[in-house]
């Protein structure tokens, strides 16, 4: 037989439900760039290797590095962005609690 733990009082931790929403969007719109990143980048490959007509191969080497920077770089800098705003709102609520004391 399993035994069941103890209640306690305080929680150890309650997720704010805006927060959960704020970080599944953020995780959505970094999977949909990631996606649309690694389309624009086989796009330009296709294109630098002369598999698609007529189109000059250094339309598809500046594709292939759109695609690269939208594949690894813009996701980074949106994550960074997201932390920061947190730590900030974090740091102000922080300060009006000790204010209110």
């Amino acid at each position: 037989m399993t035994q069941q733990p103890e209640k306690t009082e305080d929680p150890i931790y309650m997720a704010d439900p805006e927060k959960e929403k704020q970080a599944k969007r953020l995780h959505f719109m970094v999977s949909i760039i990631r996606l649309l990143g690694i389309a624009i980048l086989m796009l330009g490959i296709a294109i630098s290797l002369g598999r698609l007509a007529n189109i000059p191969a250094a339309v598809g080497y500046v594709l292939v590095i759109i695609g690269l920077a939208q594949t690894w770089v813009i996701p980074l800098v949106m994550v960074r962005s997201f932390v920061k705003q947190q730590v900030l709102e974090q740091t102000e609520k922080e300060a009006s609690d000790e204010t209110l004391l």
